[in-house]
């Protein structure tokens, strides 16, 4: 098991594997630093002096900009690059502030007793003031970050509801036919013993499928075919000649992927709707093409068409699966309800990218499937 640790809002957990810059950079730091102390000093000194000198103000911006702001970068240099920047700029004018103060220094005694209220209140409210900056940017940082995380999480837990809702939707896909092939298994046991050891491998074979492809969720196409050709020889088995089947399967085709038991659903509907009630049977043709951006799956049988009240419910968008995930509405119940699930489990893992349309034929139902690749 992988344990997620999420560092606390703020805190930069991989501050000590940073990579130190290089000298270049350093250097590039230095003298942006060195040109704005230098031209507050400026500013500073025209104040204190009452004339421009600008090689006391280089000199000041030297100080703040390379000996204090060096001096004390290793204290916050593991601190988020959101705080250092304010602190590095903090840090800068106040060395700058203190070099210029310093210049009075040559200036008479009385000149310092005159201003010590300035020399004190000055740096004081410089340093406050930059506390006060660098506090309201941890705190609009923190609370971001906070922000960004907690929208992550909300994401990512509804991403794990949706896959479990994909899961269950994929679990409910167990064929309908079960209970049908069960009673044509009791006939045959006695009547075709080697038909009905065929049909239980297919069974099994169908059943195992349906259980592993609810784990897997995507599954290659040639796999799903194997699944649905068992299936059509179990319900033959049941029907006989009644049932007719048709395949034209683009070989390229066959490597594509699609979500498991997408197929099986559409040719068993076929077969519910369009073979079994018959006297004369039908025939059901499934048709497969690969393009450059998605599957094509076709299946379209010759019967009376679905009812209009499937089609009403098998016509859902988007916005619809959501609602029918929320209200946990999806499933196989009803009829048409084998087509509702394929769509809605399509439309959920696509995002409604993907389609399942049905059209009506002259005679019979088409079911046409894009799955995006």
């Amino acid at each position: 098991m992988t344990e997620n640790i999420v560092a606390e809002p703020g805190f930069d957990p991989a501050a000590d594997e940073r990579p130190r810059p290089s000298t270049a950079i350093r250097l590039l730091f230095d003298l942006i630093a060195v040109v704005g102390g230098s031209g507050a000093a400026l500013l500073l000194l025209w104040y204190l002096h009452g004339e421009w000198q600008l090689t006391r103000a280089l000199g000041c911006g030297l100080i703040g900009g390379v000996v204090v702001r060096r001096m004390a970068r290793p204290s916050y240099s593991g601190f988020p690059s959101f705080l250092r920047r304010p602190i590095d700029t903090g840090v800068v004018l106040f060395g700058v502030l203190l070099a210029s103060w310093a210049t009075l220094a040559s200036e008479p005694t009385s000149v310092w007793l005159l201003r010590w209220r300035e020399a004190v209140t000055l740096p004081v409210l410089a340093t406050v003031l930059g506390l006060g900056l660098a506090g309201v940017v941890y705190s609009h940082a923190r609370m971001r970050r906070e922000i960004e995380e907690a929208r992550a999480r909300e994401a990512a837990l509804r991403e794990a509801a949706l896959r479990a809702r994909l899961r269950a939707l994929q679990a409910q896909i167990n064929p309908h036919f079960l209970f049908n092939a069960f009673n044509a298994l009791a006939e045959l046991t006695h009547a075709e013993p080697k038909v009905a050891e065929q049909m239980v491998g297919d069974l099994a074979h169908i059943l195992r499928y349906t259980l592993r492809s609810s784990a897997e969720g995507i599954v290659h196409l040639s796999r799903e075919l194997e699944v649905v050709r068992r299936y059509l020889r179990v319900e033959q088995a049941r029907l006989g000649d009644r049932l007719r089947v048709v395949e034209q399967i683009a070989p390229d085709a066959l490597t594509r992927q699609l979500p498991g038991l997408v197929l099986q659903p559409l040719v068993e509907n076929a077969v519910l709707h369009a073979v079994a009630p018959r006297r004369e049977g039908g025939t059901v043709r499934i048709e497969v093409v690969a393009r450059d951006d998605h599957l094509r799956i076709r299946v379209d049988d010759d019967g009376p068409g679905l009812p209009p009240a499937v089609q009403k419910t098998v016509a859902i968008d988007y916005a619809e699966a959501i609602a029918m995930e929320r209200a946990s509405r999806g499933g196989t119940g009803g009829a048409g309800g084998g087509l509702v699930n394929v769509r809605q489990r399509l439309l959920l893992r696509y995002r409604g990218a993907a389609s399942l349309e049905t059209a009506e034929l002259s005679p019979g139902t088409r079911i046409e499937v894009r799955i995006p690749q």
